[in-house]
């Protein structure tokens, strides 16, 4: 795969709005940064509330906290505790109608805290997460994450949502490794673009597995235009962990704020953002 990312360039909130505001993107672009999640998970999307609730299906931006306490309201659900650790998993469950496919049973596990050589909660994320495990350590194993019956059935419970596409995902890394690589796929089976830890690591300075820098966990933006836009989110890792939470989806026909609100959106993001094209 080539990439599409160029020479590293860093924004402030305000000139990150500019440009985001100014320029029609051809490509999907990434924004580092999110906000402090009060519910005790670390860092989630500026899109939705600091408690990582919404208000109604209407906003079209839906959550996955991997905590059974912050399940979408008003959407049918069924809590999944399949890849849940014993001892390890009270309160936690996946909570979206998504299609959850890793590449074998014991690859996917949803828990709270951190186990030596097991998976470290990202930096601040008392909560639930997600984490994938090799089958066998330095081979890749993976875990899908399909969305095509979530768009298809969306327009049941929200009329206004029918037809929509997937235009915007965040996500918590936590602690980044090389080994780690996220993939988006449509739904024709094609490979949209990849995200791996390396990159990254990279572009922000940061030390590969460190549990608690900012520079090693972080909230990662991606906007996708709609010849870009996936149905399919592939999570591979081939080493001890590849750590997750807060997945954020934003769906095409939600209302879109007033530019007022997308100011305010954009002056409360902390620290510097980081815009770059999605490696394809």
């Amino acid at each position: 795969m080539t990439s599409l990312f160029k020479k590293a360039k860093f924004y402030s909130a305000a000139a990150l709005l500019a440009v985001a505001v100014s320029q029609h993107v051809s490509a999907a672009t990434i924004t580092l940064g999110g906000q402090d999640a009060t519910d005790g998970s670390g860092q989630t999307s500026l899109k939705v509330n600091a408690d990582n609730t919404i208000n109604s299906l209407s906003e079209g931006f839906f959550v996955e906290t991997f905590d059974k306490a912050t399940a979408i309201p008003g959407f049918p659900l069924s809590p999944v505790e399949t890849y849940n650790v014993t001892g390890k998993s009270t309160g936690c469950a996946i909570n979206s109608p998504l299609l959850i496919s890793p590449s074998a049973t014991s690859v996917l596990n949803v828990r709270t805290g951190s186990e030596h050589n097991v998976a470290a909660a990202p930096a601040g994320d008392s909560t639930c997460y997600a984490y994938t495990t090799p089958e066998v350590r330095g081979e890749n194993s993976y875990v899908d994450i399909d969305y095509t019956n979530f768009l298809a059935s969306i327009g049941d419970f929200e009329s206004s949502l029918a037809g929509s596409s997937i235009d915007y995902l965040g996500f918590y890394w936590g602690s980044i490794d090389t080994y780690n690589t996220f993939e988006f796929y449509s739904a024709s089976n094609v490979l949209v673009g990849s995200i791996d830890g390396q990159e990254i690591l990279d572009l922000v300075g940061g030390v590969e597995g460190d549990r608690l820098s900012d520079k090693s966990n972080v909230y990662v933006n991606i906007d996708f235009t709609v010849d870009e836009a996936f149905t399919r989110l592939r999570v591979i890792s081939s080493g001890v962990a590849g750590e997750f939470d807060n997945i954020v989806v934003g769906l095409t026909n939600r209302e879109v704020p007033a530019p007022a609100g997308l100011a305010f959106l954009g002056l409360g993001l902390m620290g510097l953002a980081l815009r770059k094209k999605l490696k394809k």
